[in-house]
């Protein structure tokens, strides 16, 4: 923040208007209005330091379609609003009632309420006509109204524009207006008002931005005189020279570059050779794109991906100096630890986990004085490099609540990882790359889209406006050499059969009962009947979303011990779970999810004969995909089943982005016209709703014994933790975070709208009594519940 200068209003300069007040011992400190102001300010500056905001700031403006000198001045808008975020505090009702400023005990009934947020818009407007606009254009009103709407939310939530309706012009004696009435009609009218801004999604991003400022600003001027311990953003020092000097040092990527030198002299297995192949060739293919902003990693499960997002992250840092943080996207917690143990060994505590299951990282002695910056740290993803839940990453970019968007500073300059982007809900796939292609055009965040089916997003767009780079630049090379395209051989004879029944499926299936086999449904009720029909006459295991993680982590590893069994299982086998099954069978679905299954068997390559996976069709895909555009595309069809054999998933999403196209170029709420609008209104509440991945969830809480853990225990000890008043807020939520693991051993997840009558809710749970009843051996029996409850959870 270089080159703004900002004036001080003569009423902020009054040192009598308090901001904050804090007790030290027996003593009461104040903070004035003004340092607190300046402060704000100051955190500002360090943000355009460290993460480069005020020049992203600046080529946001200009995308929206300012000239220079207007950009100016909408700059100077920008940086005015963070600063007189909380210049409603002037309001003597306010200093009386919530701050106990003596000094207004005779002034009160100059006001009528204690609020400060919409006042401080207000005061915003009205002083930004008197310092800085003389005949604003359209576009500068709309911008001033957009602004004043984000300080008027910056202690509640981001909704819809037209909320910014309620702003009036106030009867209030301690502050009369110059303004003409007029000026605040055109307020309302511009929050509405969608032909002055040329890029719409620029728009809406620096909208966000600012409200992620005027927010985070706020929370870390607000920490530090709360605490006196002031925040520094943590970021990648030297270009990441020690991650890459420990990386690079490692035996593998000493191997993989010996290789590169001559390939002759490898000694590795044949399956290493083609990973060290497509390990080089993204590598070249990054560094000679180095202005690009979203990569494409399209390479065969079992490729050894993870590796290469660690390498093509390091050398990102290398080919931009401006990018300073690294964030691992993924969308399942499966996923993130895995991840978590192969980085470890390179990056130590420069990383850290954010996601519901895992503690926040302590700093010191994790004595009482540092909850309060580890939960900042939290709140922030204050941390050099990240891993984090695809839910987590979209609160960031959409979330309305500004404890969701604090992340978003984070990721300006950022190299992103996106795994597994094909579970994203495709019925949005459009609206997401065209708010991916905004957000690292604009924040400079490097995107690496990663997946062994991946969808060319950018054909989705009505214009292309970033630059997309493939890393591999003919997949179909690795796709049909032998080692991944003859690595199981796909058998269709069963789904010739048409329906079957589990009757018939057991009978095939057991006939390799001593192998290990994978049997993959697509409903956890047909798994657990089908269990409970094998499980006397084969070593048969149950593996669905219904079981607590160590239970998991403990079949993977008798799995991967060599243990023969026959674990059946739902899709939360698909990706994250690193098994090598011998034989598959599978209920068909997608065509993705057909890759994805097969990517569980012979992964290591080592089976040179004899492993196969077996479709068939059991129960009704539509049921569990409603709406995904790829039903039409099943294996049913014998094209699409060669398609599926020959790994040409292009082929078929050249079909699936057609119906998508035009599906969201109809005269309908589904068309992608409506998106432009809702980011120029700002309509932040229904753009949060339209990008959300995961549809209205319960938790329920039901207890029983897990080894040496008792449910029961506890549930008391986190109601105990909740209703502790003696805890202070980041005390508590840093507790909460350590608990979190033992609840999801009795977490169990229902998506439904409605709820049995009396059962106990208490802080996002609901407490299911008797739990014995319904959980053995660590796994849900859906069935006993439902029954109980008279279907209610069907």
């Amino acid at each position: 923040m270089k080159t703004v200068e900002l004036l001080t209003p003569e009423a902020i300069k009054d040192t009598r208007y308090l901001a904050h007040t804090r007790i030290v011992g027996e003593r009461k400190e104040t903070e004035t209005l003004l340092a607190h102001s300046d402060l704000t300010l100051h955190y500002l500056a360090i943000y355009c330091d460290q993460k480069g905001i005020e020049n992203i700031t600046k080529d946001l403006i200009k995308c929206c379609g300012f000239s220079d000198e207007e950009g100016e001045k909408v700059y100077q808008l920008f940086c005015y609003a963070i600063y007189l975020h909380d210049f409603g505090k002037i309001n003597p009702r306010y200093q009386y009632q919530v701050l106990e400023n003596k000094d207004f005990r005779l002034m009160i009934r100059k006001a009528n309420n204690s609020h400060h947020a919409l006042a401080s818009s207000y005061l915003y407007i009205d002083y930004m006509y008197q310092v800085l606009l003389k005949n604003p254009s359209e576009a500068m009103k709309k911008c001033l109204s957009a602004f004043a709407y984000c300080i008027y939310k910056h202690h509640g939530e981001l909704g819809d524009g037209s909320q910014f309706s309620k702003l009036e012009l106030w009867d209030e004696e301690y502050f009369q207006s110059v303004l003409d009435e007029s000026v605040f009609e055109d307020i309302q009218y511009y929050m509405q008002e969608s032909k002055s801004i040329k890029d719409p999604v620029s728009f809406y991003i620096l909208c966000r931005l600012l409200y992620a400022l005027i927010t985070g600003c706020d929370y870390c001027a607000t920490e530090e005189f709360m605490t006196g311990q002031p925040v520094q953003p943590m970021v990648i020092q030297n270009r990441g020279e020690d991650l890459k000097q420990s990386y690079d040092e490692s035996t593998l990527v000493n191997s993989i570059r010996q290789f590169h030198k001559d390939p002759k002299t490898f000694r590795g297995t044949p399956i290493n050779a083609l990973r060290n192949e497509i390990f080089i060739e993204s590598e070249a293919n990054l560094k000679e794109n180095p202005e690009a902003h979203i990569y494409y990693l399209e390479a065969p499960t079992g490729a050894g991906k993870t590796n290469m997002a660690i390498n093509l992250s390091l050398r990102v840092l290398e080919i931009d100096p401006q990018i300073n943080n690294i964030f691992y996207i993924f969308p399942f917690n499966t996923l993130v630890e895995q991840t978590k143990d192969t980085l470890l060994p390179f990056f130590g505590d420069q990383i850290a986990v954010v996601n519901s299951l895992t503690p926040v990282v302590m700093g010191g002695d994790g004595e009482k004085d540092n909850y309060e910056a580890a939960w900042l740290d939290r709140l922030f993803n204050n941390y050099p490099i990240v891993l984090t839940s695809h839910i987590n990453f979209f609160n960031a970019l959409f979330g309305c609540g500004r404890e969701r968007c604090f992340p978003l500073l984070k990721l300006c300059n950022s190299v992103i990882i996106l795994d597994e982007i094909q579970s994203y809900k495709n019925s949005i796939w459009r609206e997401i790359i065209t708010f991916l292609q905004g957000y690292a055009r604009q924040l400079n965040m490097k995107i690496i889209i990663m997946s062994a089916t991946l969808p060319q997003l950018d054909l989705l767009l009505k214009t292309v406006e970033g630059k997309f780079v493939s890393l591999v630049k003919d997949p179909q090379k690795y796709y049909q050499h032998p080692l991944f395209k003859g690595r199981v051989h796909l058998d269709f004879s069963l789904l010739e059969k048409g329906k079957i029944t589990i009757e018939e499926l057991k009978d095939e299936v057991l006939r390799f009962k001593d192998k290990r086999v994978l049997v993959e449904f697509i409903k956890k009720k047909t798994a657990r009947e089908f269990f409970e029909l094998c499980k006397e006459e084969c070593h048969a295991v149950l593996l669905t979303g219904d079981d607590n993680g160590a239970r998991r982590e403990q079949i993977i590893k008798r799995i991967n011990n060599g243990e023969k069994m026959v674990l059946i299982a739902t899709q939360v086998i698909e990706a994250g779970v690193n098994i090598d099954m011998e034989i598959g069978f599978k209920d068909i679905s997608l065509p993705d999810a057909e890759e994805q299954f097969l990517g569980r068997i012979n992964r290591s390559c080592l089976n040179t004969s004899g492993a196969v996976a077996y479709f068939f069709d059991l129960d009704n895909e539509e049921v569990i995909y409603r709406g995904d555009a790829r039903l039409r595309y099943s294996v049913r069809d014998v094209a699409i089943r060669r398609k599926v054999e020959e790994k040409r998933f292009d082929e078929i999403y050249a079909q699936v982005f057609a119906d998508l196209i035009a599906k969201t170029s109809m005269a309908n709420k589904m068309n992608l016209a409506y998106l432009d609008n809702d980011c120029v209104q700002l309509n932040c509440k229904r753009i949060e709703d339209q990008m959300r991945l995961i549809d209205q969830s319960y938790q329920l809480f039901i207890p029983y014994i897990w080894e040496d853990l008792n449910g029961y225990d506890v549930w008391e000890e986190y109601r105990a933790l909740g209703m502790n008043r003696d805890m202070g807020y980041a005390q508590r939520k840093i507790e909460f975070s350590r608990l979190a693991l033992k609840m999801s051993y009795f977490t169990f997840t229902v998506f439904r709208n409605k709820i049995p009558y009396g059962v106990e809710e208490y802080g996002g749970y609901y407490f299911i009594d008797g739990g014995e009843q319904f959980v053995t051996d660590g796994v849900l029996d859906r069935t006993a519940l439902e029954e109980f409850y008279g279907g209610m959870f069907l």
